[in-house]
């Protein structure tokens, strides 16, 4: 189970190790590995998932003209539970994505799924 302390803490940092993955700093001095791999973005604390964030396409991912559209699907901890909650990690989610693909994300509503 992901621990609150790990993620419900605040992001101080992001720093990009490569194109897929990178590493949050948080307030009290322990790191998270943000993995982005398609659609998803794992996040590890010690080299253990925690949490895990799908994002699903909005608009077509063809057309090189066009800025893509993402909106969550499911943001949950490593037992499947929901962390949207979770606002500091989640916003930090939502960059590293937006900057890996390049696109925008659209605010996740409790009535869409």
């Amino acid at each position: 189970m992901a621990s609150k302390a790990v993620t419900e803490n605040a992001v101080l940092s992001v720093m990009q190790w490569n194109k897929k993955h990178y590493q949050a700093s948080l307030m009290d001095g322990q790191h998270l590995e943000l993995v982005v791999d398609m659609f998803n973005v794992q996040v590890m604390h010690a080299g253990r998932p925690v949490a895990k964030a799908t994002f699903q396409p909005l608009s077509s991912l063809n057309n090189l003209e066009m800025q893509p559209v993402y909106k969550l699907a499911a943001f949950q901890d490593d037992e499947g539970e929901n962390l949207h909650g979770c606002q500091p990690l989640l916003e930090t989610v939502f960059a590293v994505y937006a900057y890996y693909t390049n696109g925008s994300i659209r605010p996740w509503r409790q009535a869409v799924k």
